[in-house]
């Protein structure tokens, strides 16, 4: 079987078609379907006439299932979403006429390459879709969910798409990546983890493309919690519930996040700090939560005073292995209760936004997730991590101070004795004993 993608031209807005046609492609494995967030079966439980009318919601706005899919007007998807599919189907009267979508070919320079005669050469475009289809569902799954076959047996789990936040990104807390971030990701993978690099597998156009049906995925899951949200205010019986204009409020409320996150890039006020001796010492400093430079961060709470991930605001690494590693993944909860209540409330708190338990970098492998250029770890450091427990330091500390905790954890792989002997930061009492007098 041959997947077919078609964008269906309907007025001023686009739906995209994806229909089957055809033997013999890697591509299909049979028709696939949405599945509903958990908050659907959670907080619409016994409410069967509202859950219906999110699904049909959804089905408005995004199509029905991954084989008929709509693109909602003013998503600000590239071509308004052309690139999920690789035919564009125009309905004339009665007929639908589907097209391939074709794209010049150009060079290393972006030169378009022409032919003797002066015409544009140009080749089948692949679409999102189909890409996704073929690199990323396995694990990420047919919604975006993370929950693809593979999931199971990775860890950490692969992002769920649907809450439309994204840990690595080079903007504030709580805005969408921008295009960049993402394609950094897609491309070079996260370090550490099970995503891979596909640099080497995808041209920088099927890039692109795949990138573009990840955010339609997260579009449409953060749609599909937003309607969920107002679903749960709402009656039952009340017919006005999720009106068309509830429905268009919230799908357009999710799209200008990812308009306006290009222009929201968190970029250092001044430049990198000379990777210095002087530089080195004062990011250690501030690591181990000396208030030397009038600035105030500590990083041991997490890190550990050496840096190895083993902080107390999370359990023990033996216990973290057990719990995580110790068998079943499905049966973490059941091997968390052999613990004493502290234990399993410190776990219970380091889990992410996804429910997925988390354990600070090991800074001493040099192993970066979101990348180890110098700019990378200044955004994780002012920036923070979305979703997860690492915090943003900026402007609570001077960018120059930044610079210098970058400098210091850049050197620290290769110098493993600048932690030597190191301990946690001794807390002050709240308030000074009293002495008795006589």
């Amino acid at each position: 079987m041959t997947l077919r993608n078609r964008i269906a031209l309907f007025g001023g807005g686009l739906a995209l078609t994806l229909g089957l046609a055809g033997c013999g492609d890697s591509f299909n494995a049979g028709p696939l379907s949405y599945i509903d967030s958990d908050r659907m079966r959670i907080e619409l439980k016994d409410r069967p006439k509202l859950q219906a009318k999110v699904r049909q919601a959804l089905a408005k706005l995004f199509g029905d299932d991954p084989q008929h899919i709509k693109v909602p007007e003013g998503s600000g998807l590239p071509g308004g979403g052309i690139y999920l599919a690789d035919y564009v189907e125009t309905s004339v009267k009665d007929a639908k006429i589907a097209k391939p979508i074709r794209n010049a070919v150009t060079d290393a320079s972006g030169k378009v390459i022409v032919d003797d005669e002066g015409n544009p050469i140009t080749t089948a475009q692949a679409g999102g879709y189909a890409l996704y289809r073929l690199h990323c569902l396995h694990c990420h799954g047919v919604s975006g969910a993370g929950d693809g076959p593979t999931a199971p047996f990775l860890f950490p789990r692969p992002r769920d798409y649907r809450k439309g936040v994204f840990k690595f990104t080079s903007t504030p807390s709580g805005v969408k990546p921008t295009r960049e971030d993402l394609l950094k990701t897609i491309k070079y993978g996260l370090h550490g983890t099970s995503m891979p690099a596909f640099e080497a597998l995808m041209t920088g156009p099927e890039t692109e493309q795949v990138l573009d049906y990840l955010i339609f995925l997260s579009m449409r899951g953060e749609t599909e919690l937003g309607l969920i949200e107002v679903a749960a205010l709402s009656d039952e019986n009340d017919a006005a519930a999720l009106s068309d204009e509830d429905v268009s409020e919230i799908s357009k409320s999710v799209a200008n996040k990812w308009k306006t996150a290009e222009s929201q890039v968190l970029n250092p006020p001044v430049p990198r700090t000379a990777p210095t001796r002087e530089s080195i010492l004062r990011g250690r400093e501030l690591f181990l939560g000396r208030n030397t430079t009038g600035n105030k961060v500590d990083c041991t709470s997490c890190h550990g005073p050496q840096a190895v991930g083993n902080g107390p605001s999370f359990v023990a690494q033996s216990v973290f292995n057990d719990v995580v590693f110790g068998g079943d993944p499905s049966m973490q909860s059941e091997r968390l209760q052999k613990y004493d209540e502290k234990t399993r409330e410190l776990f219970k708190n380091s889990l992410d936004d996804w429910g997925n338990p988390i354990r600070p970098a090991n800074l001493n492998r040099g192993v970066y997730k979101g990348g180890r250029r110098p700019l990378d770890l200044y955004w994780r450091i002012a920036k923070g991590i979305n979703g997860a427990k690492m915090p943003a330091h900026y402007p609570t500390i001077e960018p120059e101070r930044i610079w210098d905790v970058v400098n210091f954890v850049l050197e620290l792989p290769f110098e493993p004795t600048l932690l030597k002997g190191a301990n946690l930061p001794v807390t002050p009492p709240a308030t000074a004993p009293k002495v008795a007098r006589r």
